[in-house]
């Protein structure tokens, strides 16, 4: 009984705590940053060249990735010959400044313990995991536009800056994957926009793009959305709400692009609870499988009540925070179909 009330507690914070925008969760007055804009307030520019700027990667001592506890993987790959490059979410929400202290030790941790141990961690044993520490904007920058914009510069800078640092001296020739979610899904965005998918070499390497949690619309011509589940060369979004439930200020139509996580189709059929591999919790085990019926529209994931002891006692509508949570086996085990399914079976080592 403890077991189930710490789960269900924890699948209500998940829900509940916002991660970005799409919550419509407006920040208190006195955690906005009392100031405008100034670049001279941004902080240091992150040296990429030194390893305590990334949050993970390859050859730092301590990982914050790391497999469910209780999640055994048999074809686990210690030493991958592909790589991810990651970009975490907003976890930047209390501040004075309108982007993140790149030497916050405490908000550092935090990335690591949230966002890469429960959604970077989905590649592990599969790809190099490698993820920037950046000058994240903060959650106010999307509700004012004038500090924000500027912010948002700053930030994806610093993307651009370890991305480029990244290819140039740990790619190596690898093929790579690139992912990110929410304010990371923007930053990732205009990445591909503007230097991977013009860039030949980069183009040729790159397998395959995880851009979930914004809306997303096809912005290149040799990066279409992902239309079946063994697709390469394409990208992938999804945003997860309660089936029925719209944020006022989401923008809504069937040209954004969405994939069923489950079933990893667009058809807006509705996907077997059958097919639903498990949430990982915060206690980072998976729990319940079959659980989660989804379905897609107009640019969103519907799921029906997850099917969990106690779940009639609460409601939730926006899973935003949980796009990776919800379905993490399932998005392991699809990329993994992918990569076999398109002859690269020896990278894999499947």
């Amino acid at each position: 009984m403890r077991y189930l009330i710490r789960n269900l507690l924890f699948i209500f914070l998940l829900i509940n705590v916002t991660a970005c925008k799409t919550y419509r969760l407006i920040p208190e007055k006195q955690d906005t940053p009392e100031h405008n804009f100034d670049i001279n307030l941004s902080g240091d520019t992150p040296n990429y060249a030194d390893l305590k700027y990334w949050v993970e990667h390859p050859e730092k001592e301590n990982h914050y990735a790391s497999l469910p506890k209780n999640y055994i993987d048999s074809i686990y790959d210690s030493k991958p010959v592909i790589d991810v490059f990651f970009v975490h979410p907003t976890l930047y929400f209390k501040g004075n400044t309108w982007n993140a202290d790149i030497n916050d030790k405490k908000l550092n941790k935090e990335i690591g313990n949230a966002a890469i141990n429960n959604q970077a961690s989905v590649y592990l044993g599969i790809a190099n995991i490698y993820a920037p520490h950046y000058r994240q904007m903060h959650i106010q920058s999307y509700y004012d536009l004038e500090n924000g914009l500027q912010a948002f510069d700053v930030a994806y800078l610093d993307v651009k800056n370890a991305f480029m640092y990244y290819w140039e001296n740990f790619n190596k020739g690898n093929k790579f994957i690139i992912a990110g979610h929410s304010q990371g899904t923007n930053h990732t965005e205009r990445l591909l926009k503007e230097i991977i998918l013009e860039n030949d070499s980069m183009r040729d390497r790159l397998l395959i793009s995880y851009l979930p949690g914004m809306p997303i619309k096809q912005f290149h011509k040799d990066l279409p959305p992902c239309s079946s589940p063994n697709q390469l060369n394409c990208f992938l979004s999804w945003r997860t709400l309660a089936e029925g439930y719209f944020p006022k200020d989401w923008e809504v139509s069937d040209s954004i692009s969405c994939v069923n996580p489950i079933s990893w189709q667009t058809d807006n059929l509705l996907s077997k609870k059958e097919e639903h591999l498990g949430i990982l919790f915060k206690s980072h085990k998976i729990r319940y499988p079959n659980s989660i019926e989804a379905y897609t529209d107009k640019g969103v994931v519907w799921i029906k009540p997850i099917k969990i002891p106690f779940a009639r006692f609460y409601k939730m509508k926006n899973y935003h925070i949980a796009d990776y949570n919800l379905y993490w086996i399932n998005i392991r085990n699809n990329l993994r179909y992918r990569l076999k399914e398109n002859g690269y079976l020896s990278l894999i080592h499947i």
